[in-house]
């Protein structure tokens, strides 16, 4: 291992991971708050309420068949 930090200098190693660190946590959180989108955040009571207003909204569009 002593070999490999001979070729990579250990600041720049130090500094790269934690810029790695932040960009994933940082897209993982954008990702959670737009729960809209990709409907992750179903255990959120304001998302559920939306969801099934916006689901009642598309039954209420809807025309009925003609029997």
């Amino acid at each position: 291992m002593w070999r490999y930090w001979r070729i990579v200098d250990p600041r720049k190693a130090i500094i790269l991971t934690g810029l790695l660190i932040a960009f994933v946590s940082t897209s993982i959180h954008l990702i959670q708050i737009s729960g809209d989108r990709y409907n992750i955040n179903t255990w959120h009571p304001d998302t559920v309420k939306a969801t099934a207003a916006r689901a009642g909204a598309a039954m209420q569009n809807t025309p009925n068949p003609s029997k």
